[in-house]
């Protein structure tokens, strides 16, 4: 008989006796993307069909916050599970702790194979050679393309292989903090590569570094054969560069596309300043266009397991490091407080889940993943691992405790950072300059009025400060073993 929540590890073994049939993993993985780029998550002008047929046989986390509002330190409490107060990266630039242990580590006494396929960005992307190999981190397969067509990596020299002739067609400009190294970087000629400068891809579709990582994902899934795996499909996109191929674009040129939400108290930077709505519109619809895109390529690997046979053992789960402004607030990339950066899509799917289609509104954190799936390939979670499994939601076998989410950005050495707490109602933020926000999710969904000054809010606010005090201290004050008196 199937369990509750459909998976039916049980087996013997070919003496009858009782064994344990772990279930594989895989885990679809974006960078900075939004909540409202989905379907399923309610756009009325998102093309993800994909992502949402995902979602209607699994389900879908209306509330799951990063614990980081940019990619390093997402990445590292993530796969760690932990804080980033635990892991001591609060910003881009630190390479991944040697003291950490990511879940594929977790699971591999266990003959789980471990592949990250894509985007990882567990080394940092400035100041090193990209055709060096990275530490492998304790995956089995590790083929790694940190950055989409400006350095020779494996995403490139795959290009060279199967389309020689339209190499020069993938490149991209370097990144803005791209440092010459032990190799002196050519800067392509390309458009720029912030999210308000977009542009379409200018080689066929299937060379993209989303296509990329597609075709090594299928690659795997069609060789991995019965061994169980946790695999990781690490997808750069819909992070700038903003270049979806033209049919895309195409797809959606005619639908409403919703232009930036600013309101009247907040500071419009220069990169939003200077586009006039035609250009805002434009940022808007290729950065959708580019999701589309990636779901297009989620599309195929989730073919690939199908006709493998592994989808009815393995769990999917899909979602993001972070959002993305793409000009609300008058900002663009990524940053403190909002929740366009801080709540992402998250969308886990169970093998005959009875309970598929249905949305789950409690507040989750993104380090409650990695102690789910821990919890069903039946491996103990860690003291050092910080969230909590998400099964007594998935399964109903137990009450959900959680009511807030915490967020952290600091810089090395304890140096300037921001906090927020977000409930299912509030957003209460600050920072180490005193500043303060709280805003109202119910009566103002788009975070434009700050209320922190409102006397109608005081007790909510001394309820918030008073949860984030010891929402911090329960983050920071991890164990660390002793190695002297004093």
């Amino acid at each position: 008989m199937a369990a509750a929540d459909g998976l039916d590890t049980r087996a013997r073994d070919a003496r009858g006796a009782r064994t344990l049939q772990r279930p594989n993993v895989l885990l679809l993985y974006t960078d900075q993307q939004r909540l409202d780029s989905l379907g399923c998550y309610g756009s009325a002008f998102a093309s993800t069909p994909h992502l949402d047929a995902l979602s209607a046989a699994g389900r879908r986390f209306e509330r799951c916050y990063v614990q980081s509002p940019v990619c390093v330190p997402s990445r590292f409490a993530f796969l760690t599970g932990r804080y980033c107060s635990s892991t001591g990266v609060g910003s881009n630039g630190p390479e991944f702790p040697a003291d950490l242990t990511p879940v594929n580590q977790l699971l591999s006494p266990y003959g789980y194979h471990g592949a990250q396929i894509g985007k990882l960005h567990f080394v940092p992307h400035s100041n090193r050679d990209h055709r060096d190999p990275a530490p492998t981190y304790g995956f089995d397969t590790c083929i790694l393309s940190d950055e989409p067509g400006c350095y020779d990596d494996a995403y490139a020299r795959w290009v060279e292989r199967v389309a020689p002739d339209q190499l020069a067609r993938i490149r991209t400009a370097l990144p803005p903090a791209a440092i010459s190294g032990p190799q002196d970087l050519p800067d392509y000629p390309a458009p720029g590569r912030n999210t308000h400068e977009p542009y379409l891809f200018e080689a066929d579709e299937d060379l993209t570094h989303s296509a990329f990582v597609a075709a090594e994902t299928c690659r795997f899934l069609e060789r991995i054969g019965d061994t169980p795996f946790l695999a990781i499909a690490g997808f750069y996109a819909p992070h700038p560069p903003i270049n979806p191929p033209r049919r895309f674009v195409d797809l959606l040129a005619d639908r409403d596309l919703p232009l930036p939400t600013i309101s009247a108290d907040e500071q419009v930077r220069p990169e939003v300043a200077g586009l006039d709505g035609a250009a805002r519109r434009r940022m808007v619809l290729h950065y959708h266009a580019l999701v589309s895109h990636v779901d297009d390529q989620v599309g195929r690997i989730l073919a690939t397991l199908e006709a493998t046979g592994l989808a009815r053992n393995t769990i999917v789960i899909f979602t993001s490091d972070h959002g993305e402004y793409l000009g609300d607030h008058g900002r663009i990339q990524k940053g403190m407080p909002h929740s366009v950066i801080t709540n992402v899509p998250c969308i886990v799917r169970l093998p005959g889940d009875p309970r598929a289609g249905e949305a789950v509104a409690e507040v989750v954190e993104q380090i409650d993943v990695t102690a789910t799936i821990l919890d069903y390939c039946g491996v103990q979670v860690p003291r050092f691992v910080q969230g909590s499994s998400l099964r007594r939601l998935l399964d109903g076998s137990g009450e959900w405790h959680k009511s807030a989410a915490l967020t952290e950005a600091f810089s090395e050495y304890g140096g300037p950072g921001s906090v927020t707490l977000q409930t299912a109602r509030y957003l209460y933020g600050s920072d180490t300059g005193g500043r303060e926000v709280l805003y109202d999710k119910r009566e103002d969904p788009a975070e434009l009025c700050n209320v922190i000054a409102e006397q109608r809010y005081a007790a909510v606010l001394g309820d918030l400060r008073h949860q984030l005090s010891v929402r911090l201290q329960q983050a920071r004050f991890s164990a660390r073993p002793r190695t002297a008196r004093y």
